[in-house]
């Protein structure tokens, strides 16, 4: 989609749902197929008002960069009938110019419309250039206003915050009509097209504001449509999409909401842009040039419930990596996850319960139940874990098990934070005095592993007196393998890692 100077487009990082839904993990959104309106000419940015009447811009040729002149663009309405076909195709002449005309938006009331057209059709709505060789006229995009009386357009206006300076275009109009969204490259911005909102109050306008980042960036960010619902979707050229145009939207009723790219089927390696849903409906369209021109697809929402998912320990509030993430849907299970830095992503379907589990060597299991959505939408889960405390008996001090790696003694992540766990018991109990007994496997000859088990416990020691416990309260001796847990011949890996073990004898 790369022609007339009403059509330009745009934006934002890849994020994890792309990658997801490119690994089959998350399922669409969005039901698409290309809609009657689509031939082989141009056709592009349609939109579904309250009545089923759809509004769209029409070319009567294929546009293309060399050829974007040669015909105008005019706005079409049509009927969207209940089976999803089209009707009523008709040129919406009272509109309509010899320029450039298109994309609308229409109020939920279906009286007011907003418009692109070019500034040629205001007076001295253009500039004259001198050139050595002519004199040619050079117009912008602007926006008009219109409303509907006794069933036709009249009373078409331009919006006073128009200049000869850029161009103002693609309008969409929040439910209450009180705020206009568009694209527009005025100054101020932060890339080529940026998206801009303005307050209407009757027939006064505000002053435009550029809606920032992350939303704009130095790429093109334009076809700006905002649902009833005060959730923005849009369209950006950023490199790190599926390809060319993607859309993307943004919930604006939720601070510091992530900015999601709404994935295939709507995205394609080709561009892919005015997005627009009538929610009530759960249908919409969007504008794509996949299959080589502008065309128009016929889009259904699909209830999805998309849940962001983190794991962290309950006392320090850190994000807990390779906890185990279960999904389960009556008692089946759905998805088996490894958690990461990053929250996970997962698209639950509208009016099932779901049940997740998180488990993590060291902590108490935790369950989270997801109640049966009807509206679908976003929704954040943090699963907190709480650690396992030690216990105490008569004699000893038991912990979770703590790993060396093969042949090593140096004490590793997850074997420091059991030991916290014992320094965390001995400065409770001050009186008490801990033997540290270090086991081996079976494997090896009994004097390497008697000297292994000698630097593995002697490790642990100086682990627990460098956070402050008094060296003459902890002591370590190896033993080797001459205390098997599991006298095994050929061992298993469970069994030899049972083996390979410490024990924490209290003496008083």
């Amino acid at each position: 989609m790369k022609k007339a100077s009403l059509l330009i487009c745009c934006i934002i990082s890849i994020n994890t749902l792309i990658a997801q839904q490119k690994n089959n993990v998350i399922d669409s959104l969005f039901s698409l197929k290309k809609c009657e309106l689509s031939t082989d000419n141009t056709e592009f940015s349609a939109v579904l008002t309250n009545d089923n009447t759809v509004y769209y811009t029409n070319a009567k040729t294929n546009l293309t960069t060399d050829n974007k002149n040669d015909s105008d663009l005019d706005i079409y309405q049509a009927v969207l009938n209940s089976d999803n076909s089209i009707s009523d195709i008709k040129s919406l002449e009272e509109i309509n110019t010899k320029w450039h005309d298109g994309p609308v938006a229409i109020t939920s009331d279906g009286n007011t419309m907003y418009f692109a057209s070019e500034s040629f059709n205001v007076k001295k709505g253009f500039e004259k250039e001198k050139t050595p060789i002519k004199i040619y006229k050079k117009g912008r995009v602007y926006l008009f206003k219109a409303t509907k009386i006794n069933g036709k357009w009249t009373n078409v206006t331009a919006l006073p915050f128009n200049n000869i300076s850029y161009s103002t275009r693609n309008p969409s109009i929040s439910a209450d009509g009180n705020t206009l969204y568009f694209s527009s490259d005025m100054p101020g911005g932060h890339g080529g097209e940026d998206i801009w909102k303005v307050t209407i109050n009757s027939d006064s306008f505000g002053t435009p504001i550029n809606l920032g980042t992350p939303i704009n960036t130095i790429a093109n960010e334009s076809f700006p449509f905002i649902s009833n619902k005060n959730v923005l979707y849009y369209s950006s050229d950023n490199e790190n999409g599926f390809g060319g145009m993607d859309v993307y939207k943004l919930d604006l009723n939720v601070k510091n909401a992530t900015i999601v790219n709404i994935g295939a089927p709507i995205n394609s390696d080709k561009d892919d842009f005015a997005f627009t849903l009538n929610e009530a409906k759960k249908t919409g369209f969007i504008s794509s040039n996949r299959d080589g021109s502008d065309d128009v697809y016929l889009i259904h929402s699909i209830c999805n419930l998309i849940t962001s998912i983190t794991v962290t320990d309950i006392t320090t509030g850190a994000l807990i990596n390779n906890a185990k993430l279960e999904i389960l849907k009556n008692s089946e299970l759905q998805q088996s996850i490894n958690t990461t830095q990053e929250p996970i992503l997962s698209n639950l379907k509208c009016e099932t319960e779901y049940n997740l589990t998180a488990s993590k060597e060291g902590y108490e299991n935790e369950t989270y139940k997801i109640e049966a959505s009807t509206e679908g939408g976003e929704l954040a889960i943090n699963i907190a874990l709480t650690p396992i405390k030690p216990i105490i008996t008569e004699t000893q001090v038991i912990l979770q098990p703590i790993y060396f790696e093969f042949n090593e003694s140096d004490i590793t992540p997850q074997g420091a934070k059991e030991l916290d766990k014992l320094v965390t018991v001995m400065n409770e109990n001050p009186e008490i005095i801990i033997l540290v007994k270090s086991h081996t496997d079976s494997r090896g000859t009994d004097e390497y592993n008697k000297t292994l088990s000698n630097l593995r416990a002697q490790a642990t020691v100086d682990y627990v007196v460098s956070k402050g416990i008094s060296e003459d309260r902890i002591f370590g001796k190896g033993f080797g393998e001459s205390e098997l847990k599991i006298n095994c011949t050929e061992c298993t890996e469970e069994e030899n890692s049972q083996n390979r073990r410490s024990e924490f004898i209290i003496k008083r």
